[in-house]
């Protein structure tokens, strides 16, 4: 079930890939998936082979996204990073997402309306504009030009931020070429929008933006190339001058492996209107500075995405070593019956939960839950409904109360797009009977001495917390003399198959592999730990997809 509000963020295309508008994420429970399938919520077009038909999927809580490569055959890069699969990362304002061909733009606040916008100088110096191959051989530097760059290095990989990386690159570049401007521009969309990282002006000129901004120079930039024009370049260039007031420039980007992540402009507006040349070496100088600051530029975001993995890590294992207190520990006994269980996450501290309890009068309450969502707000929501169930169930024995307390409890508190589904029974060992309530969770299986199978999952309750006057009934079912109840949570079942290409539709695991478990498996073994062996298997990992949960009880 999904549940749409009204939070969204951007992918905003950046120049250098196919026409595309951008693209809106609206906040959905379960996430929104981006791939060129006709059924993903975010489409792109079926032509582009490079993206798998469920590519990535986006995730919002609070304000903060997060993306997951959903084991794609091209991969997802974040600021020029390949991310795991099936990992979430979060995302940040401006990050680069590289979806080849394409590179977006992260953005929470939209479209940008208000920017500075390219020179559209196309139909003049689109001719008059040369580009250098990003890997072609560079001539050999003056020893002046080399001990520049050598101290330049030094310089750039010493700055601790963009900021400062810019501005060293701003001097070094301006002393190596004799351009008076410079400018580190970020591309805001492919429709000409740009933003002033930092810059550096001569003294004609009071503003950056009095340099007006080539579009033709960008465009030729954002194939990953370095563009300049120069009176050399050109047997018309005199045109140029009167139009552009301009006799040189340089357009070089600084790349995020195969991303273009800003680019290094540089030009000769404010001065003589004699026509120059650049300086020998100049685009060589540009394009060997460009690749130490990519370098740098590479790293700092590397350090900035370890920072952010090691505050998702920290929270993550505070979340898990919580939800271990709260879990019922070793084999649970009443009377006739005995009650075990296993709870293991994803990738992820499990939104997934269980409890087994003996009320005073000898009778024996199960519960499992699954919050919907992953993380820390999943883990934390788990954490508050067991413990306002096992409070208030342990109090009355009633559970329709108990479950319509819960629902009261969640559904003023829960975040708009998480809800938690449960089932509960209770079993009566000296009337051998369960009586249940299924809260939307639907698995649950009761193993006749036959190995047939029944559902416990009658009725037609609604999640717990998504309405507030949802109505819970109990149903009552006798039980076999001897016989098993399983409950699992959907991580199980909906677990896919490790073999399928990523192109290709996976096969779950399904609840009829999960009654041939229980039917293979005697009474007196470990029918829990064999049905997780069994997905494992099927999985071809350790680490699920998502969060699985199972709780036996058998007498």
């Amino acid at each position: 079930m999904q549940t749409t509000v009204t939070k969204s963020a951007w992918l905003i295309p950046l120049p250098g890939g196919p026409p595309v508008e951008p693209l809106e994420l609206k906040s959905m429970a379960g996430g929104t998936v981006l791939g060129r399938h006709e059924l993903c919520p975010i489409r792109l077009p079926a032509d582009a082979d490079q993206v798998s038909r469920r590519h990535a999927r986006f995730t919002e809580h609070t304000g903060h996204w997060r993306v997951t490569d959903l084991h794609s055959r091209w991969g997802t890069f974040l600021n020029g990073v390949k991310i795991p699969p099936n990992r979430d990362m979060p995302l940040s304002e401006g990050d680069l997402l590289r979806i080849v061909p394409w590179t977006f733009s992260f953005s929470t606040r939209g479209v940008p309306q208000r920017a500075l916008q390219l020179v559209d100088d196309t139909a003049t110096a689109a001719m008059m504009v040369r580009s250098h191959a990003r890997d072609g051989v560079i001539a050999p530097l003056q020893d002046d030009l080399l001990n520049l760059l050598l101290e330049g290095a030094s310089a750039i990989h010493a700055a601790e931020d963009e900021k400062s990386l810019a501005n060293v690159l701003m001097d070094i570049a301006c002393r190596g070429t004799g351009l008076p401007n410079a400018a580190v521009l970020r591309a805001l969309d492919a429709a000409g929008r740009i933003e002033i990282v930092a810059s550096r002006v001569g003294p004609t000129l009071r503003e950056p933006t009095a340099m007006g901004f080539s579009r033709s120079l960008l465009t030729t930039a954002s194939q990953g190339v370095l563009a300049e024009m120069s009176a050399e370049s050109s047997d018309d260039f005199s045109q140029s001058i009167i139009r552009m007031n301009v006799d040189a420039a340089i357009c070089v980007p600084l790349m995020l492996g195969a991303t273009v992540a800003a680019y290094l402009y540089l030009d000769s507006r404010g001065g003589s209107h004699a026509p120059r040349q650049l300086r020998p070496n100049a685009s060589g100088f540009c394009q060997a500075l460009a690749k130490i600051a990519g370098l740098a530029l590479a790293n700092l975001k590397r350090l900035d995405m370890e920072r952010r993995g090691a505050q998702i890590e920290a929270e993550m294992t505070a979340a898990m070593a919580a939800q271990k207190w709260i879990l019922p520990r070793g084999i649970v006994q009443a009377g006739s019956f005995t009650c075990s269980g296993t709870s293991r996450p994803g990738e992820y501290v499990g939104g997934d939960f269980f409890d087994a309890i003996v009320l005073p009068d000898g009778r024996l309450v199960v519960a499992l839950g699954d919050v919907s969502g992953h993380g820390v707000a999943a883990s934390v929501l788990m954490t508050a409904t067991q413990g306002f169930f096992h409070a208030a169930v342990t109090q009355h024995g009633d559970l329709a109360r108990a479950v319509k307390d819960l629902n009261a409890f969640l559904h003023p508190r829960r975040p708009e797009t998480i809800f938690v589904t449960l089932w509960v029974g209770l079993f009566d060992p000296k009337n051998l009977t369960v009586s249940y309530v299924d809260g939307g969770h639907g698995y649950a299986l009761l193993a006749h001495p036959d190995q047939t199978f029944q559902s416990l999952s009658e009725g037609d309750a609604m999640p717990i917390g998504i309405m507030p006057d949802s109505i819970y009934s109990v149903v009552t079912k006798t039980l076999p003399p001897h016989g098993r109840t399983l409950i699992i949570s959907d991580g199980l079942v909906e677990q896919t198959q490790s073999d399928s290409g990523p192109d290709q539709p996976r096969e779950q695991f399904q609840i009829k592999r999960v009654q041939s478990v229980l039917a293979a498996t005697k009474i007196e073994d470990d029918a829990v730990a064999r049905l997780f062996e069994v997905v494992y298997e099927f999985a071809g990992t350790q680490t699920l997809s998502d969060d699985a949960t199972a709780v036996l009880v058998k007498w």
